[in-house]
């Protein structure tokens, strides 16, 4: 995040030397006239243009009001103060204590603290009441999020579905999967192929400790020439007449070009899964969580979804497994429900809207099995 320190340099001078090495320190890249360097700018434009690149502005208010501008009769702070008001930045101010202000800067104090329009500001007195406020303000600052935009595709994208990659564990017949895949939609740098084993067992350690696997659990962690893999599964694993369980079968995968996937057993009992969109909703947001970290270098991302098979799937509500005594039981590995890729989205607006790129897929992968019935 940038960060532009905004304020005369006369009776603030190590108030402003001493900030940036904090910003710094907090992760944050510090933007102020000092650093500026020769530019084919005037200083002005140099400062303006600072805060036009800026995300967040801070005001230091001490009791000098600087020179007035030959064209607008402003300060440069007063003009930084302005341009960052009409872009609507965040802005944090920040006033000197026990300062007696000249007649200018006391006319920008009433206006930066007009009660109408004006902001409430933080009094400091030296570098280490002035950094503890920094930081606090800094430290809950929430970068706003990005909007939630859809785009067609521009291109065919292919998905990795679960049951088409061999060298995967497969599940037991007639075990319900859903599954999720997040897929780049430009090219990206292939990863090396020798460098997959490494990841497979990146993807194994991760997900433990997000509790997508537990800690003891035994997990097949392997790669091939194109996938990178950690997948948990018992093919001796058997449940009781009519008693929910959810299968331990569940894992998490990613090929050589940055596509990736994660999939989950749905609770079942012997006459099988029952689904809704609100359920589904919340396992595809949880499954999409554990991708994020792996986002792919591209610059949009489509993503897909699918329960497979589903030929034992049934729309109703999933608390009614293993409270039943009559239902659809079917047999067999097809009749998979598919949300295909349909759209694209910025890959910086994912992790911010997982719960609305859950919603669109489970209400697809609903509308599917309802046409198929």
């Amino acid at each position: 995040m940038k960060v532009f320190i905004s304020s005369v340099r006369r009776g603030l001078e190590t108030e402003r030397d001493y900030l940036p090495d904090l910003i710094r320190a907090l992760g944050h890249q510090p933007l102020r006239f000092e650093d500026f360097g020769a530019q084919d700018l005037t200083s002005r434009g140099a400062c303006l243009g600072g805060v036009q690149e800026a995300d967040v502005y801070l005001l230091l208010l001490g009791p000098t009001y600087g020179g007035e501008m030959d064209d607008s009769g402003l300060s440069a702070t007063e003009e930084e103060f302005n341009t960052a008001t009409g872009r609507g930045l965040p802005i944090y101010v920040f006033k000197k204590r026990n300062i007696t202000p000249d007649p200018a800067q006391e006319g920008f104090l009433s206006r930066v603290g007009n009660y109408q329009e004006g902001r409430f500001w933080t009094e400091f007195a030296d570098n280490a009441e002035l950094g503890v406020a920094v930081t606090k303000a800094l430290q809950g600052h929430r970068a706003p999020t990005p909007p939630f935009a859809q785009q067609s595709l521009s291109h065919p994208v292919q998905v990795p579905w679960r049951s088409e990659q061999p060298a995967l564990p497969q599940p037991r017949d007639h075990i319900a999967v859903l599954e999720v895949h997040v897929l780049p939609i430009e090219q990206t740098t292939l990863r090396p192929v020798a460098a997959l084993g490494h990841l497979s067992t990146r993807l194994a350690s991760d997900a433990r400790q997000q509790g997508f696997f537990g800690q003891g659990d035994a997990l097949d962690i392997n790669a091939d020439t194109n996938n990178a893999w950690a997948v948990r599964s018992d093919p001796n694993y058997r449940n009781g007449w009519n008693e929910v369980t959810t299968d331990p079968y569940a894992g998490v995968y990613t090929r050589r070009d940055g596509a990736l996937s994660a999939f989950q057993a749905l609770p079942r009992d012997m006459l099988g899964s029952l689904v809704n969109e609100a359920d589904l909703v919340q396992r595809l947001t949880v499954l999409l969580r554990h991708l994020t970290p792996y986002l792919p270098d591209s610059v949009n991302v489509s993503v897909a979804a699918a329960i497979d098979p589903a030929d034992s799937v049934v729309e109703g509500d999933p608390h009614g497994v293993g409270n039943r005594n009559s239902g659809h039981m079917g047999f067999g590995r097809g009749n998979a429900l598919r949300a295909d890729p349909a759209d694209q989205i910025a890959t910086t607006t994912l992790a911010p809207h997982l719960h609305e790129v859950a919603r669109d897929l489970a209400a697809r992968l609903i509308h599917t099995l309802r046409n198929q019935r």
